[in-house]
């Protein structure tokens, strides 16, 4: 698949600012491709490789969050995280119970890997598992009309507004082998800057070309 050449269409067909950005999940060192880069959250990688080109991978040593590095199977979850407690702590929820009940329902990985790997879409010398694409809700649904097109049928918005670009957008993406549409979470928004006005989509990479496909019969058709 050239990556390059839809990327470009994306961009273009969506009226995008800045890349859609691959994402891959490896299980040993000698699969990874690109620098080890340094510390950030895993939200912090996908906007660096969106806005400014960041390309290589990270092992759970190099993510701070470590919520999302253990929904893609990189660590175990934190035990405040686990618990519920974190959130009720921070706000989230108004019991620990209610804390623990939604993060038993966020997506994590089963498998465990050693990296995650990170570049945008044009530049990716790898196999993206998914491609996740900061948008504002316009952009969103005209995705989401060319992921229907040939298919029909609906499109997932699935979030609790915590693990947003971690679990929401990759996890819940590979699990599934469907997009998911998330409103990122507060730890997005404060640490990657993720505007008010943007959302995530996460989306198989194999499901690109179709979706370009039809983004080019709506332009023709819509203007």
């Amino acid at each position: 698949m050239d990556y390059r050449k839809i990327a470009g269409e994306l961009r273009e067909l969506l009226q995008m600012e800045g890349s859609p950005v691959a994402v891959k999940l490896v299980k040993a060192e000698e699969e990874t491709s690109g620098p080890r880069l340094e510390k950030r959250r895993h939200c912090e990688f996908i906007q660096e490789a969106r806005l400014n080109g960041l390309k290589g991978h990270a092992t759970a040593e190099e993510h701070l969050c470590k919520g999302g590095a253990a929904a893609m199977g990189l660590c175990s979850l934190p035990a405040p995280v686990a618990d519920g407690s974190m959130y009720h702590k921070l706000g989230n929820y108004s019991t620990p119970e209610a804390a623990h009940e939604t993060v038993k329902a966020v997506p994590m990985l089963d498998e465990e890997y050693y990296a995650s790997e990170y570049a945008p879409l044009e530049d990716a010398d790898f196999e993206p598992d998914v491609v996740v694409l900061i948008l504002k809700p316009a952009q969103a649904l005209r995705l989401s009309q060319a992921y229907l097109h040939e298919r029909g049928g609906r499109i997932t918005g699935d979030y609790s507004g915590i693990q947003s670009l971690c679990a929401d957008a990759v996890a819940a993406v590979i699990q599934r082998g469907l997009p998911n549409i998330t409103m990122g979470c507060n730890g997005s928004r404060k640490y990657a800057g993720i505007k008010p006005e943007e959302l995530a989509v996460g989306v198989p990479a194999e499901e690109l070309e179709g979706i370009v496909d039809a983004l080019r019969k709506f332009r023709e058709k819509w203007g």
